[in-house]
């Protein structure tokens, strides 16, 4: 069980609020008992993007001090209303610790908490909905009251949520037991790597010409892996925008490679496949035209066995590739990996159907 704090931000925290001091002292009691308890407190802000006033760096985007989160405690942004949209990495990381129910509280009623209500429900999780811990203003079609009543009384009851009191949700935290799976692997996200040609980091805004120039915008390289390609700048900011949200939980890996002599970013390389029970997880990379045949593909992979290895915990890395491509299945060889078997006809590439290759190496093997 979580205690989720939806969009407590400081631009729209006011007394514009229906029931305002109420809602305030009932989320402040919330979060002092969840802390109290031992529930994790987890934090979610809203992003309307760059420019808005409302984004990051913007004195309105940071969440109300009141509420602020103590350390540890994680925050996801999103730019979208529902919280467990699949690229803020919300979902994964609470599947990924065991969580089955989610208390609820925050902004705004008919915004952001009805949408998150329901991508949690959508996504398998019991939401609790505490009574007069969120809230919303008026707008032009109803006050705040009424569309405090309209979704708490009659929307989420019985279809989405479970909605309780705030004593009896006081009373649900104060009989937690911690019951959480305890993850096999660790929540250090994509920290940086240094090589000695390339630096592996997480991609950032500043990122999107140098990969237009060198491989997002490439039908074949990014057709290699079964990606799109991005054709305009604001489609790729789009895309690193979605990269950094979904590392936000920890437990995704997503890295840009960037050549030291040029500063180029030259590529990706991501375990965008991680099971944290079975302590393994599965290597993607791409690397430019222009950059291939340098061995660099061999030099960022074998970087991030090792990181899975030795900082996320992994058990077993695991790579896999379609027959015909070659070049890949050099790199695979070069790094060591044994190869397990074949899922047949796994891919339909051009109208013809290709297997799908299995590689992995454990953590003894790479030990040895």
């Amino acid at each position: 069980m979580i205690l989720l704090a939806v969009d407590i931000q400081k631009g729209i925290t006011d007394e514009r609020l229906y029931g305002y001091d109420e809602f305030v002292l009932n989320v402040k009691r919330l979060i002092d008992e969840a802390r109290a308890a031992g529930v994790e407190v987890v934090h979610v802000r809203h992003d309307d993007g760059r420019g808005s006033g409302f984004s990051a760096g913007d004195e309105a985007f940071e969440i109300d001090g009141r509420f602020a989160p103590e350390a540890g405690e994680k925050i996801f942004d999103k730019d979208v209303n529902d919280a467990f949209i699949f690229y803020t990495g919300l979902a994964d990381y609470l599947e990924t610790k065991g969580v089955t129910k989610v208390i609820i509280v925050g902004l705004q009623t008919d915004y952001c908490i009805d949408a998150s209500v329901k991508g949690g429900f959508a996504n398998g999780f019991e939401m609790i909905v505490p009574a007069y811990c969120n809230t919303t203003r008026s707008n032009d079609y109803m006050d705040g009251e009424t569309t405090y009543k309209f979704y708490n009384e009659n929307m989420w009851p019985g279809r989405y949520a479970k909605c309780l009191s705030v004593d009896e949700t006081v009373e649900l935290i104060r009989a937690y037991k911690k019951s959480e799976v305890c993850p096999l692997i660790n929540d250090c996200g994509p920290e940086p790597i240094e090589t000695e040609r390339l630096i592996l980091r997480g991609f950032t805004m500043d990122d999107a010409d140098s990969m237009m120039r060198n491989w997002v915008s490439d039908d074949y390289i990014q057709g290699m892996y079964g990606e799109p390609s991005y054709k305009t700048k604001e489609e790729v900011e789009a895309l690193i925008s979605k990269f950094i949200k979904r590392c936000q939980g920890g437990y995704s890996f997503r890295w840009a490679i960037i050549e030291k002599s040029s500063g180029e970013c030259i590529g990706q390389a991501a375990y965008f496949l991680v099971n944290s029970q079975g302590a393994f997880g599965e290597i993607e990379y791409c690397i430019g035209s222009a950059y291939q045949g340098k061995g660099y593909a061999t030099e960022a992979t074998k970087a991030v066995i090792d990181f899975g290895f030795r900082y996320a915990g992994f058990n077993k890395v695991q790579i896999c590739v379609r027959p015909s491509n070659t070049p890949s299945k050099r790199v695979i060889e070069k790094c060591g990996f044994t190869y397990e078997g074949a899922l047949r006809d796994y891919f339909m590439i051009n109208g013809q159907f290709e297997d799908r290759l299995y590689y992995s190496i454990l953590r003894e093997e790479w030990r040895g």
